[in-house]
């Protein structure tokens, strides 16, 4: 059964329209909260071969890949603070199928092609749409292994941002007049 479970952002505050990355980290990595979340990942996803997390800090992206690893799902999490050998060890180990599931914090947001991946897990809140778009496009590579890819927004991004395929284009600077494109 689906818990919808919604991470929480409304005590984070926001700099140049981003979340402030240690306040976000502290609101959103809870214990229970991303038990529940990997939970319904799980249900949902039994049947998902390559998953990809996006976490909210280093902190939550071993916290995510721990529980997922409780659970005997093989998962590894990615982050700035992981020396780049090991980092690229665990992103092959992804691609090679040893690892179902590979947890980014701010490492696979662009650029990673892995068209495979058939699960998104987002736990990572952006007031950025460009980012969010990025994030999300991690999956929508044609696989033959996979007809489709299912993206789990526990971060409220889409209620926030838009869904990929329309997302709210943020405004250009100037004189303020004109519609939203």
């Amino acid at each position: 059964p689906a818990t919808h479970t919604r991470l929480d952002v409304s005590g984070v505050g926001k700099r140049g329209g981003e979340f402030v990355a240690g306040e976000l980290q502290r609101a959103v990595d809870k214990e229970s909260v991303t038990r529940a979340a990997l939970y319904e990942a799980c249900v949902r996803g039994s049947d998902r071969r390559s998953w990809l997390a996006f976490a909210s800090g280093v902190e939550h992206a071993e916290h995510i890949a721990a529980v997922l690893n409780e659970w005997r799902i093989p998962a590894a999490a990615v982050h700035s603070k992981m020396p780049a050998k090991q980092r690229d060890t665990v992103i092959r180990a992804h691609k090679e199928g040893q690892l179902r599931a590979i947890v980014s914090n701010n490492i696979l947001t662009t650029g990673y092609d892995h068209p495979a991946i058939d699960m998104i897990i987002m736990l990572r809140p952006t007031g950025s749409t460009v980012l969010w778009v990025q994030m999300g496009g991690r999956g929508t590579r044609i696989h033959p292994s996979k007809t489709d890819t299912l993206m789990l927004d526990f971060a409220g991004n889409c209620e926030r941002l838009g869904p990929l395929n329309d997302p709210r284009l943020p405004r250009k600077g100037g004189d303020g007049g004109g519609e939203m494109p």
